[in-house]
């Protein structure tokens, strides 16, 4: 069904006691998460706290601390080095505000995310819920944080923020919220550049809404909106780059990040399923295999809408398409969040007491797979 304009006050203006058990699954998820990873650090004699902070939290750390302080230098090839210009700003111009009063920059990470992730997934519980009801919404936000890529949802990456703008977006387009709908994309735009699939979704909507003759200009405002942050930026490290292109460029030379239409993954799966690989790419392989089949599934869930399907399938199609970061791409698949819906739907059906029993191991597999990247892989999840 879509979610009228009364439908979405009706949804935002329940209570807390209506929204807190998805608040409370989500979080109850992350401890449980977080007990894993620590338990697995301690086996590799690592800390945790330095475990949360690694990789993209690095970069993060240095834009919140010194902004984009870092020139682009090229070496004599002509290729540049990298740079904390690949990364969107939204995230550490957040931490920075918490660090400026004193929050250490790692607690600031932290903070953020786990705010973000509980943003999230009270937006999860209110597309959940208009779609198939409030326990499809509870297990929509459960689902979520316990997805494979899952690890970066108490770490100091962007995911978690760009996914509550992304799920508040549609519960927005949903409710034909035009003007929010285009606010939240463009926020979602300084945040990453997945932010392309959110505005292919709004584009959509408005076209549809416009075939339709609904909501006067609105929904055109929206669409001529919505690329905003995103074109921002992007012109932004083109500036610093002395190149149009200059994001793409460094994304392609320094990060060796660019889309080749899935021949990096068709590799790999082929390597993952007849060769002779280790147990973290098969158990990858398998993640990116099950995300292909619940996107066909989602297909199948009436009142979705073109919007969702659009944004889940840009964001599939750019997690399948990029050419590097094998270990990454459940956290690439993160965002496709309308993934889970025919799941929790088909858990929804079954009873209460069954669903700890099929939850809590789910939960310390998921745990289980980031802790394998971090501590015995040691690579960037």
């Amino acid at each position: 069904m879509t979610l009228t304009i009364h439908r979405l006050g009706t949804l935002l203006g329940q209570p807390l006691r209506q929204v807190w058990p998805a608040l409370a699954l989500h979080y109850a998820v992350q401890a449980v998460s977080v007990t894993v990873l620590a338990v697995m650090c301690a086996r590799a004699d690592l800390s945790l706290a330095e475990v949360l902070g690694r990789y993209d939290g690095n970069w993060f750390a240095e834009i919140a601390s010194h902004g984009y302080a870092q020139d682009v230098v090229v070496d004599a090839e002509g290729r540049p080095a990298p740079v904390s210009l690949a990364f969107f700003p939204l995230y550490p111009g957040l931490v920075a505000v918490f660090a400026t009063v004193g929050v250490p920059v790692l607690a600031a990470e932290l903070l953020v995310t786990l705010a973000a992730g509980g943003v999230a997934a009270w937006g999860l519980y209110v597309l959940g819920a208009d779609v198939g009801g409030r326990r499809t919404g509870i297990l929509l936000a459960g689902l979520w944080a316990m997805a494979p890529g899952s690890v970066v949802l108490h770490m100091g990456y962007s995911e978690a923020l760009f996914v509550a703008l992304a799920v508040w977006t549609l519960v927005a387009l949903r409710g034909r919220q035009w003007l929010p709908a285009a606010g939240l994309t463009v926020l979602a735009g300084l945040t990453r550049s997945t932010a392309v699939a959110l505005i292919a979704a709004v584009v959509v909507a408005a076209a549809v809404a416009v075939v339709r003759r609904r909501d006067g200009w609105r929904p055109v405002a929206a669409a001529g909106l919505a690329p905003l942050g995103l074109l921002a930026y992007l012109l932004y490290v083109g500036a610093r780059a002395d190149r149009l292109d200059g994001w793409f460029w460094l994304q392609n030379e320094a990060w060796y990040m660019g889309f080749d239409g899935g021949a990096f993954t068709w590799q790999r799966l082929t390597d993952a399923f007849g060769g002779d690989a280790a147990l973290w790419a098969r158990l990858v392989a398998a993640v990116v295999v099950a995300a292909v089949l619940f996107l066909l599934w989602a297909f199948t869930v009436p009142g979705l809408g073109p919007a969702a399907h659009v944004y889940t399938t840009l964001i599939v199609a750019t997690a399948l398409g990029t050419s590097a970061f094998w270990q990454s791409r459940p956290r690439f698949l993160l965002p496709a969040v309308v993934l889970g819906v025919p799941l929790a739907l088909l858990l929804a059906r079954l009873p209460t007491w069954l669903l700890p029993v099929l939850l809590l191991p789910a939960t310390v597999a998921g745990a289980w797979f980031g802790g394998l990247l971090l501590t015995v892989v040691q690579t960037n999840p």
